[in-house]
């Protein structure tokens, strides 16, 4: 039985298959079981191959001479050759997947390993363009955008000559309106019906092959926004694609790399999650992280796609310090959205490599980065993250005149027998606050909070925390993911009450208005 969409691992196939084997690259059916057991324990929902599919020549040439891509894989790879240089897995000449990699039997078998443990398969498809060469430039040339010879003579940027069956062509490269066009891609003229079944009939192939696509920047080829860059009239795309191929596999996931604010116009045409990128802006700059960027309904969250990192993304370990490292995750990912993480990440790598790279240098594992990340996940695994109902909290002051409460974020998880509390103090200072768990009656009760993250275990009374709330005193950055058990009172040994009394989360002392 599959799980829910809510945790998704991307890997960058081209470089990891190589890594495996050695330098050259083995089968996606080759790859260990280790791997799908290592997925499987560590919560994961869905495996995405990013750059599973045939390379173009043409982009290959490019990306081998484009000097300020140069610069970027000398600042990865000092010594790299021509040889460690392709294509740019997002310039597509066809979505079969590249031989080297496996070919489609390759492929077959590693969903199948997938499928074993209940994860998903989930695969790029790249409406918006296609590769220079792809073959339809040279045997349907009209499914692009054209352009004349003063079109290419006035912006040679945007506009490539090409060689057809029928003869030369003047086509437009693939181009987001807000910067210059990409010069290994051809843009397909959406305007046009024919293009639509044909792009539609591709998504149809790999939607045989997967159990959900990554959209490569969807929102390109909306009507408003593609007619803003290309002019003239068209109909949508997206709300035909996604029941065709709903009416085929009702479960299919669609998943929108969307930006500009554009996500409702998306999942109002049926895609399940969109990219959510500003939370990762808000981390890494001095805006930080608010109790008010999240307060709004569960469902919406739902429909989110967040990440601290990706193949676009520079690494977060490279960005922020550990201890605010640590925050922004278990705060992040504890959220009811979906989560992305990116190969590498769970070791705490700090190199972005380029996605033309085939080689990259060898990074040592963060002990301490991998162990918080174990216990996150380990907290994502809990039944009340996987089935539960979530809320915002809303700590609240600790005593008059301290304001610290606002910068203690706190979120709840609840399903029938599991309760998940996860607080996280955004601030380079201590921060105190009181907090209602929302628990309900908890009469002749008491509670057991054992903290995922340092492991100790506070025992709270049910009436004070009825009456009261928590109170949480709580250092710079410091997180508390606290498995709650409620039971009766009855039920707490004296050594458990003793243990208590030396692990306890810090009480306030209102004769003197200090912290103890």
């Amino acid at each position: 039985m599959f799980r829910p969409a809510g945790t998704i691992l991307e890997i960058n196939t081209r470089v990891w298959l190589r890594q495996l084997g050695g330098g050259t690259p083995i089968s996606l059916s080759r790859v260990a079981d280790e791997h799908f057991d290592l997925w499987q324990s560590r919560s994961v929902d869905a495996v995405w191959l990013m750059g599973i599919w045939t390379p173009s020549a043409r982009s290959r040439e490019i990306a081998r001479a484009h000097e300020g891509l140069q610069k970027d894989y000398a600042e990865v790879l000092s010594d790299w050759k021509a040889e460690d240089i392709t294509a740019s897995p997002y310039a597509i000449v066809g979505y079969n997947v590249n031989p080297e990699l496996g070919g489609e039997e390759g492929l077959r078998s590693f969903r199948a390993k997938l499928h074993a443990r209940g994860m998903k398969l989930f695969l790029d498809f790249v409406p918006s363009h296609t590769a220079a060469d792809h073959p339809w430039t040279s045997e349907h040339p009209e499914f692009y955008v054209q352009g004349s010879e003063e079109d290419l003579a006035r912006d040679p940027v945007t506009y490539f000559r090409v060689d057809t069956k029928k003869g030369t062509a003047i086509i437009g490269h693939g181009k987001d309106p807000y910067f210059p066009a990409w010069s290994d891609t051809a843009q397909p003229d959406f305007r046009k019906p024919e293009v639509h079944e044909a792009v539609l009939g591709e998504l149809l192939s790999v939607a045989d092959r997967c159990d959900g696509v990554r959209c490569d920047m969807a929102m390109l080829i909306l009507s408003h926004v593609f007619t803003k860059t290309w002019g003239g009239e068209m109909r949508e795309f997206w709300p035909n694609a996604v029941k065709r191929v709903r009416d085929k596999y009702p479960d299919f996931t669609f998943i929108a790399e969307v930006y500009w604010g554009l996500d409702p116009e998306l999942l109002e045409m049926g895609f399940d999650l969109t990219y959510d990128k500003d939370p990762l802006d808000w981390a890494v700059s001095p805006t930080g992280l608010s109790r008010v960027q999240f307060d709004y309904e569960e469902e919406k969250h739902r429909k989110k796609l967040r990440f601290l990192e990706n193949h676009d993304e520079k690494r977060i370990a490279s960005r922020l310090a550990q201890p605010i490292h640590r925050a922004a995750a278990f705060w992040l990912f504890s959220l009811p959205s979906a989560n992305l993480f990116y190969q590498g990440q769970f070791m705490g790598w700090k190199i972005r490599p380029p996605v033309q790279l085939l080689r990259v240098p060898k990074e040592e594992r963060d002990s301490s980065i991998t162990e918080m990340y174990e216990q996150l996940l380990t907290v994502l695994g809990m039944d009340a993250v996987r089935s539960g109902s979530w809320q915002l909290l809303r700590p609240r002051q600790a005593w008059q005149g301290n304001d610290t409460n606002w910068q203690v974020l706190g979120q709840a998880w609840d399903s029938e027998a599991s309760h998940l509390r996860v607080f996280v103090n955004w601030a380079d200072y201590r921060s105190q606050c009181w907090v209602d768990l929302n628990f309900g009656n908890l009469q002749g009760k008491e509670v057991m909070l054992r903290d995922k993250v340092t492991q100790k275990v506070f025992i709270r009374d049910g009436i004070e925390l009825m009456m009261r709330g928590l109170y949480l005193d709580m250092e710079p950055w410091e997180v508390h993911a606290l498995d709650c058990e409620i039971r009766d009172a009855s039920a707490v040994t004296d050594d458990e009450h003793d243990h208590d009394a030396t692990l306890g989360l810090p009480n306030f002392d209102f004769a003197s208005r200090r912290v103890r």
